[in-house]
């Protein structure tokens, strides 16, 4: 059938809407990356803390992903650690120095540019899904903005020094490919494009492996070819058992995980918590290290965190009470908080705007959880597979994307990458056509 004028019309209108969804984000994150860094912009990328500075000086001089340091708190006993930071995070800040030198601006904008290209797949994603009544398409287009204006959002977008700043990127993408079950994207194509946003997310951050296995269980559930589902389980599979690979011969231990786990574990479970946490607005809890290393001596970085995995698991066995009412106070930070904790303190205007944004996330959040949890239990969906996939594995995601954290301790910045997903799965119900 012949396409009429009007709809050539929509087309060009799709297309400059398409335009301006992914003009939009990269101009707003630059904007921010200008505001935020250019204090920043005479200090030395190999400064950056988090050990990333460190780490990334190592990678370039050949070195791998190695560093001998006290910072960790062990005072008069330095520890070379070679499997404590994920590979992603000193990989991009050194591709950057690579082609801009040691400016912390330009890297900053690299990264931040290279980080949101899975962001924009992920909105591209949604913008094949767009409803055609107005109000419905009007949601998606704010929801899938609205992320660029809360700040801790933006935090991660431009952050060059934790994790989160690199995971919340392949989570988006992952999560758009699952929830939005954008037909273009099935066969070999989509399955390998889903297996390098979970290796990438991976690699970004160890504690997302349970977050990967999830969402690669969403996968599974939706896609009904047994050879997609062997390449997308031995192409993700591929990102943790190389990353232990390295792990033994670089520090002579199989491990999916890092020789900081131990001492994570730890600061979130041991006498003195209750007392330091949640921290106060500007601080975090890293001054702690030492008390917890207090009185000790480690020959190398896997018996520091063998002993930090030990006190941290005598602690949970033998303080219940304190236990449970540390996890109360995490889960606020989690899940209803609206206040910022674990980065620097901000006051006035630039609190009032944070904390607004909190609260278009928590509105976001909690409208996508509570949304997911109805559409589970209403039978009037079980046609629909993909969409009750979409709700489980929101849910579950959710869970394995906390958990970590819950066990640990939870700072804003671990629950902000849940942001974007939490758009994204509001975009699908406002995708799915009315039912009577």
């Amino acid at each position: 059938m012949p396409r009429t004028a009007g709809d050539l019309d929509q087309t060009k209108q799709d297309r400059r809407l398409l335009l301006v969804l992914l003009i939009v984000p990269v101009l707003v994150s630059l904007a921010a990356v200008w505001t935020l860094d250019q204090a920043r912009a005479d200090r030395s990328l190999f400064s950056l803390t988090n050990l990333v500075g460190p780490t990334t000086r190592s990678l370039l001089n050949g070195g791998g992903i190695t560093v001998c340091t006290e910072e960790m708190g062990t005072r008069g006993n330095p520890i070379c650690f070679h499997a404590a930071r994920m590979p992603a995070t000193a990989i991009t800040v050194a591709s950057g120095i690579r082609l801009f030198g040691d400016r912390y601006v330009p890297v900053a904008c690299f990264k931040t540019i290279l980080l949101l290209l899975p962001v924009e797949f992920a909105i591209y994603l949604a913008w094949c899904c767009l409803p055609r009544p107005f109000g419905r398409r009007l949601m998606v287009i704010l929801l899938l903005l609205i992320p660029f204006f809360i700040p801790a959002f933006l935090a991660d977008v431009t952050n060059l020094q934790v994790d989160e700043g690199f995971s919340y990127s392949f989570l988006a993408m992952a999560a758009a490919m699952l929830f939005l079950d954008w037909p273009g994207l099935r066969g070999v194509r989509g399955a390998v494009l889903f297996a390098a946003a979970l290796d990438g997310l991976y690699l970004s951050k160890s504690g997302m492996l349970a977050a990967v296995l999830v969402l690669l269980v969403g996968f599974l559930a939706l896609e009904r070819q047994t050879k997609l589902r062997w390449l997308a389980v031995l192409l993700v599979a591929a990102a943790p058992l190389g990353w232990a690979l390295h792990q033994h011969h670089a520090s002579g231990r199989f491990s999916v995980g890092t020789s900081f786990d131990g001492i994570n574990l730890h600061k979130g479970n041991n006498a003195g918590f209750l007392q330091n946490y949640p921290p106060t607005h500007g601080d975090s809890l890293d001054w702690y290290d030492f008390e917890l290393n207090r009185g000790m001596s480690f020959p190398d970085e896997w018996s520091f965190n063998d002993y930090h995995l030990r006190a941290a698991r005598q602690y949970l066995l033998t303080h219940p009470r304190e236990t449970l009412s540390g996890d109360r106070r995490k889960l606020r930070i989690l899940f209803f908080s609206v206040e910022k904790y674990g980065s620097t303190a901000i006051f006035g205007a630039r609190q009032l705007i944070e904390i607004a944004g909190m609260l278009l996330f928590r509105l976001m959040f909690w409208i996508a959880t509570v949304s997911a949890i109805v559409l589970l239990l209403r039978h009037r969906f079980e046609d629909d597979r993909s969409l009750r996939v979409a709700a489980a594995t929101f849910l579950a995601l959710v869970a394995a994307s906390t958990l970590p954290y819950l066990a640990g301790f939870a700072y804003t910045r671990h629950v902000s990458i849940l942001i974007y997903p939490s758009a994204l799965f509001c975009c699908r119900l406002l995708c799915e056509p009315e039912r009577d």
